[in-house]
């Protein structure tokens, strides 16, 4: 290649990019190839830089030097081609939201001030309403009419490249082929049947009881109810999921398994664009965190196989029943998933909303008052879940309580139908990306009258306070809703019932929620931020 040739490639170098993007990179799914994309591109570049210098006799310096100006160019190319194609004709367009997303899904990432996405995404829908377009291709909606369509039992939408994150150990909760899905449902399913559950109470009510000696011995002192729900949420799930007890309320020492938990979580809460994540992943060292706790998910499951299980069922030995002819399901990518799956849903939701609920029994002390006198006449004797279970005001606290903040409050994402969907008098284009954020729809005063008020009764006795039902999904709904949502209500209702007939709850000095609210962090799940309540027993 002359000097005189070049100005001509540079052109032909950047035609190609704009048809790379018109005709390849805008059509389809491409995250999973992102490090692939990268490697390509270095590839392609030091074998045109060597053909150059051989063929050419440029040399390396000027092979070097031209290819990268010819790379440059069809990088322009590219990237021209995407900016203007998502800043003038992309057909989410239509849809309010600042410039700035039109032109890529990093920029919700750099949003972030802290693992906020729920609190950014709050405040967009404040400025924007119920529509706000918070990526290149992907919406944010509040409107509850969507409800059904996309999560109902009829829905259209399916999970988006997301849910990819997880792969290769996909969940049944990760897994996106809806067939497949449905058939490891059928394999979790008794685990959670209600012969289950009852075997699984006993096992809640000693941690329950182990719980209310670990307050008794305080003797009134402030306690840091963050930290002690994250303990107790964990040793449930020890128990549960795999038959270990890690003992954590016996010591009240934070195990170094939740610290692992805490940094695997993480890179989900930076809300990067699956591409991004999963080219996070694939180097070496830059999601450490993330690998640690895959492997730790691996080594409990591993350890639940081998040494069996001496104190009881759990699920595990449930999930375990499809694997009846493997010799080591361990190995099992699927089922590793599910280990993950476990140690997340079982241990880190539950914490975050005994944690809310007890902020707002301290704040309002009446609430109190109210469930003991609910709780008193159906406790006084050997007492289950069985007996509490349908307690009005006992359901409508913790419902309030996932209203104002759901263990899942920035949503999960979706893909609408290639065909799109029509919600009232807005259509939402084919294969649009979008997420449905509980924490916001659950702050909207048209769906919610006194929607920042903590009030129970919405529930059972004010129903003029819910004006849309469906809005409602803390545990998602359909075939796709939490399968442990049953055992996660009654974790909470008999803890609390048996924390509501012993103690008095109230804030520690200079304690006023302000931590628990501002420090929030949102790694998919919710992890709540400090607070230091004291524990009074009441006098008989």
């Amino acid at each position: 290649m002359n000097v005189s040739t070049i100005p001509s490639a540079c052109l032909l170098a950047g035609a190609a990019g704009v048809a790379s993007h018109l005709f390849y990179f805008r059509l389809g799914e491409h995250h999973m190839l992102g490090a692939v994309y990268v490697q390509l591109f270095a590839a392609t570049c030091m074998s045109g830089t060597i053909a150059l210098a051989k063929f050419s006799d440029v040399g390396i310096s000027n092979g070097l030097t031209t290819t990268l100006a010819l790379a440059s160019c069809y990088l322009l190319g590219l990237y021209s081609s995407l900016v203007v194609y998502r800043s003038f004709f992309h057909p989410l367009n239509k849809f309010p939201g600042p410039w700035q997303a039109r032109i890529g899904d990093l920029w919700l990432s750099s949003r972030l001030t802290g693992l906020n996405a729920y609190s950014v995404l709050h405040s967009l829908h404040q400025e924007y309403g119920r529509y706000v377009r918070v990526g290149s291709n992907t919406l944010s909606i509040t409107d509850p009419d969507i409800m059904q369509r996309t999560y109902g039992i009829h829905a259209r939408a399916t999970k988006s490249d997301w849910y990819d994150g997880a792969y290769p150990h996909h969940s049944m909760h990760t897994v996106r082929d809806k067939g497949l899905h449905d058939r490891r449902r059928r394999v979790w399913a008794p685990a959670f049947s209600d012969k289950a559950l009852k075997e699984y109470e006993s096992t809640v009510n000693d941690i329950n009881e182990r719980m209310i000696r670990h307050i008794g011995e305080i003797r009134g002192g402030s306690i840091n109810v963050q930290l002690l729900f994250s303990l107790y949420g964990f040793d449930v799930m020890g128990r549960l999921a795999f038959g270990k007890d890690y003992g954590m309320l016996q010591t009240g020492q934070r195990h170094w398994a939740l610290d692992i938990l805490a940094e695997g979580l993480k890179v989900g809460g930076l809300r990067l664009p699956t591409w991004a994540m999963r080219t996070l992943i694939e180097i070496p060292g830059a999601a450490a965190g993330h690998h640690k706790f895959l492997k730790f998910c691996c080594d409990e499951l591993k350890g639940r196989v081998q040494n069996g299980n001496g104190s009881g069922k759990d699920i595990t030995e449930w999930l375990l029943k499809a694997y009846s002819n493997e010799k080591h399901p361990e190995e099992d990518n699927m089922l590793q998933g599910d280990s993950r799956l476990m140690i997340v849903a079982g241990g880190d939701t539950t914490a975050a909303v005994l944690t809310y609920l007890s902020y707002y029994l301290a704040l309002y002390p009446g609430q109190q008052s109210k469930l003991r006198d609910e709780l008193q006449p159906v406790t006084r004797v050997d007492w289950a879940d069985r007996d509490i279970k349908h307690l009005p005001h006992l359901n409508g606290a913790i419902n309030e309580t996932l209203r104002l903040h759901p263990p899942v409050s920035s949503g999960v994402m979706r893909n609408a139908p290639a065909e799109g969907l029509r919600i009232g008098e807005t259509f939402i284009p084919g294969n649009t990306t979008f997420s449905v954020p509980q924490y916001s729809m659950g702050r909207d005063e048209r769906i919610y009258p006194n929607a920042n008020s903590f009030i129970p009764e919405r529930w059972y006795s004010r129903p003029e306070l819910i004006q849309h039902p469906d809005a409602f999904a803390p545990f998602l709904m359909g075939p796709f809703g939490c399968i442990g949502q049953h055992l996660a209500r009654m974790e909470i209702r008999t803890l609390f019932a048996r924390l509501l007939l012993k103690y008095n709850i109230s804030f520690a000095p200079d304690e006023d929620g302000s931590r628990l609210l501002s420090k929030t962090i949102d790694h998919i799940t919710i992890s709540p931020g400090q607070l230091d309540l004291i524990f009074t027993v009441i006098d008989d």
